[in-house]
């Protein structure tokens, strides 16, 4: 939980951006960050398995208990099955949880997003400036008062009829509130003016009408600035949305398509081959039947039949080479995201995988350095955490760039950690003292005994 809720907020200020000044309420912003907190499982919860077990076996290692343990005969990795059991548990429950209810989360999460994104920000009308984003309408006051309603010197510039500013409104005082139900926007004027142009009828002709007001009051829809609701629909392309088997359904249309075309690859070259063997037939025709076809023969051709077969040719292989060029870029594109699939797929598998490396790693690492609390545990779990985390971004994005095969670049790092935890894992049943500091201390002393010429004797 720890883990998870540094992540939170972690993530929280990532996208608070998004959510000032579009006058969202509490319980959005609370639905939006639970819905994305659960596409943090996948990485926190490796993380505070590693951190609990190396917790866990400190602790007993600290209290002696795992030295009665192998006193008892049982060895770190016997004692160690019973949680490896539960830990496995907990992997397939996170595959599950990660190819189904993260999927739906994000589906959602996406597209609350997309709808927060889209929100016009607040009425929010500042003294001194002109306010534009109610459609057709600028609007201007000096100054407000204390009280938040108060305004002075209005200006509403009306911009329906599309011919500029036709309809002035002026005011000296009134009063600016939104209603109630978020809906409109109220200005009760007070001594004021109304100006308008008419649509003139004559070259020479202009007409304006000027309309006094004692008290006037004008009403803004404020239905443009409620948040949108977009339908799901519109993003379950989406492969962060999809589940494994989904995903595989695009992974085969994909395959179908890049299969479809190289086809049409080799269809060009085969049409490419006829055209070019046609000039020739059409160029040997011309021919005797005891010349064969080489460049002094083709010199003797008559020049508006060489011109025209040459012309025809270069034609032909232009418009074969610019094909070709738009089907090698559309395979790049199907290749990538075939690529793109897959990985998401490997991804399914090796974030739950890496729970049961890290707890190997986890319980060993506790038991041979004995300690509790959140000292030296916390930070030997942050730095193969960090390792994890740094080997996986690498393979994904080696992987991505189609260096190497996916499951090269996803599996790598897990296969890396199966070594580190099968080593820790030896050294903790051997009682090593890889993390005694008076072993690297006296190991020290014997290396610089080594190296230290000896003194003749006299």
């Amino acid at each position: 939980m720890v883990t998870w809720f540094i992540f939170i907020m972690q993530f929280m200020w990532v996208w608070i951006d998004e959510f000032i000044g579009k006058g969202l309420d509490v319980l959005t912003i609370v639905k939006f960050l639970g819905l994305l907190s659960t596409t943090l499982v996948p990485i926190a919860l490796p993380l505070g398995i590693l951190f609990a077990a190396i917790m866990t076996y400190g602790n007993l290692g600290e209290t002696s208990e795992l030295v009665a343990v192998k006193a008892s005969g049982i060895s770190i990795a016997r004692f160690t099955r019973p949680l490896f059991a539960f830990i496995v548990l907990i992997t397939t429950a996170s595959f599950f949880f990660n190819n189904y209810v993260i999927p739906l989360a994000q589906l959602k999460a996406t597209r609350l997003l997309y709808d927060i994104q889209n929100k016009k920000p607040v009425v929010a009308i500042k003294p001194g400036t002109f306010y534009k984003d109610i459609p057709n309408h600028v609007i201007y006051i000096s100054s407000k008062d204390n009280d938040g309603k108060t305004v002075h010197d209005i200006k509403i510039y009306d911009h329906i009829s599309g011919r500029g500013n036709d309809k002035i409104t002026m005011a000296e005082k009134g009063k600016m509130y939104v209603s109630d139900d978020k809906r409109y926007l109220i200005f009760e004027l007070e001594n004021g003016w109304r100006y308008e142009d008419k649509t003139p009828k004559g070259v020479d002709e202009h007409e304006q009408i000027r309309l006094g007001f004692k008290y006037w009051k004008k009403v803004f829809d404020l239905s443009d600035f409620k948040m949108p609701q977009t339908d799901e629909s519109y993003f379950k392309n989406l492969k962060a949305v999809m589940s494994v088997g989904q995903i595989l359904n695009v992974v085969d249309t994909t395959k179908l398509l890049i299969r479809k075309q190289y086809d049409a690859t080799k269809d060009l070259l085969v049409t490419g081959l006829l055209m070019a063997r046609r000039d020739t037939i059409r160029i040997k025709k011309t021919m005797p039947q005891s010349q064969s076809l080489g460049i002094e023969v083709l010199k003797r051709v008559p020049d508006t039949l060489r011109t025209r077969v040459l012309s025809t040719a270069e034609i032909n292989a232009r418009s074969i080479k610019s094909m070709l060029e738009v089907n090698k870029q559309n395979i790049k594109l199907q290749r990538m995201s075939l690529t793109e699939n897959m990985i998401e797929i490997h991804k399914r598998f090796t974030l739950p995988s890496a729970c049961i490396f890290l707890f190997i790693i986890g319980a060993a690492l506790g038991s041979i350095i004995r300690k509790g609390g959140l000292g030296l545990p916390f930070i030997a779990a942050v730095i193969f955490f960090v390792i994890y985390y740094f080997m996986n971004t690498v393979g994904e994005k080696i992987a991505r760039e189609m260096i190497v095969p996916v499951y090269v670049g996803l599996w790598f790092p897990s296969f890396v950690l199966a070594v580190i935890g099968a080593f820790l894992l030896y050294k903790a049943n051997n009682d090593s003292p890889l993390m005694n500091k008076e072993w690297y201390f006296r190991m020290g002393q014997k290396f610089i005994k080594f190296i230290k010429p000896t003194k003749k004797k006299a």
